[in-house]
């Protein structure tokens, strides 16, 4: 019978916070895919590289809110259980609170190593995977981008100036600089003046110029230039300004452990996908915390959610008690964010961080045994 009842108190807690993670996650991705609409109306990609990059977001999203969404699950479903008489079911089949609190938080031990796993392996993953699709990606967009009257500077060394577009996707008087600024100091930039120009059919990263010139430098730093009468102009050489070298959320546990450490022991440590250096050792500090620190904060908060064991619903303070536990609730999680901030750069912060969740745990266990230990059900 125990067993029985203690999985449906699992599968309630687990149902509701699954509904409720996807429910806030589902919110939070859809703003943060209209505020990725930039990679389309201003970079130049196209909707499925869009659609790719917000997709493979989706699981940091999911990381970020498990601690909250764990916590308040726990929380609602107590105050349900304690309204609808079912808590009384575990007291009279034999269930102490002290197993009904152990209980709980093996299962939130669970939850916490399952956010270590998403937060260390799933989450940067999923982000490399999606820095890879704007990576691989070209300019696709980047027809629908041109527009008269207007500098576009979109693409990485290179902009182009249109003055009149005549019909879809045919222009005059066309303006294109390659490189960031034109000087003689620079070989590998030219200008290119056109009359008219169009894009080819078919393949809309070939931009057809006539009647034109180009401007450029020759190996003697001395301007020259030629006319011509049709060119073809390959913009899919050219690449989106968008960022698309891995950020450090984005790098595997094992590497950012390794640069750290590294650092912290004044070691040399050399890795292709990033730059390992000194003033990168307070954020990758920061990302271990986040990975490995802030999930062992789920049992402590589980821990708080227990006091609603403490008082029952026929006291008159019910809702002042159940408020003030809330209260701690929020607290807590302020705390395990607020605590990121000010992660250093020696291994002594790291330590004290790691140690803190874990003497708060024992410390506000020992305070709910005290709390509870007149209690027969205890």
């Amino acid at each position: 019978m125990e067993k029985i009842i203690f999985r449906k108190l699992i599968l309630d807690i687990s149902l509701r916070a699954l509904i409720t993670t996807f429910t806030i996650g589902l919110i939070v991705w859809i703003i943060q895919a209209v505020n990725h609409l930039d990679f389309v109306i201003n970079d130049g990609h196209n909707f499925k590289i869009y659609f790719y990059y917000n997709l493979f977001s989706f699981p940091k999203i999911i990381h970020r809110i498990i601690p909250f969404v764990f916590a308040i699950s726990i929380f609602f479903e107590l105050i349900k259980y304690e309204k609808n008489n079912e808590l009384l079911i575990f007291w009279t089949n034999g269930v102490t609170k002290k197993k009904f609190v152990l209980s709980l938080l093996n299962f939130a031990v669970i939850v916490m190593f399952l956010q270590i796993i998403m937060g260390s392996f799933i989450s940067p993953n999923s982000q490399l995977k999606a820095r890879t699709f704007l990576k691989d990606s070209n300019m696709d967009f980047l027809p629908n981008l041109i527009k008269q009257g207007k500098f576009i500077d979109i693409v990485s060394g290179l902009t182009i100036f249109i003055s009149e577009k005549t019909e879809v996707n045919s222009f005059r008087n066309i303006y294109i600089q390659e490189g960031d600024s034109f000087s003689l100091e620079k070989k590998n930039n030219q200008i290119i003046f056109a009359k008219k120009g169009y894009l080819v059919d078919g393949n809309e990263k070939l931009f057809r110029l006539l009647n034109g010139k180009i401007v450029s430098i020759n190996n003697d730093n001395r301007l020259i230039s030629f006319e011509f009468e049709k060119i073809d102009y390959d913009l899919s050489n050219f690449s989106s300004k968008t960022i698309k070298i891995a950020k450090i959320q984005e790098l595997p546990s094992y590497k950012i452990l390794q640069c750290s450490l590294s650092l912290m022991n004044d070691k040399p440590y050399i890795e292709k996908m990033f730059i390992c250096e000194k003033s990168r050792l307070k954020n990758l500090n920061q990302e271990i915390y986040k990975r490995l620190i802030k999930p062992m904060y789920i049992p402590l908060l589980t821990l708080v959610c227990c006091f609603l064991l403490t008082f029952s619903k026929v006291q008159n303070n019910f809702t002042i008690k159940t408020i003030k536990i809330f209260l701690y609730l929020l607290m807590i999680l302020i705390l395990s964010e607020t605590l990121m901030r000010y992660v250093g750069e020696t291994k002594v912060f790291l330590i004290i961080f790691m140690s803190l969740p874990i003497l708060l745990f024992f410390t506000i266990f020992n305070f709910l045994k005290s709390k509870i230990k007149y209690d027969k059900n205890f």
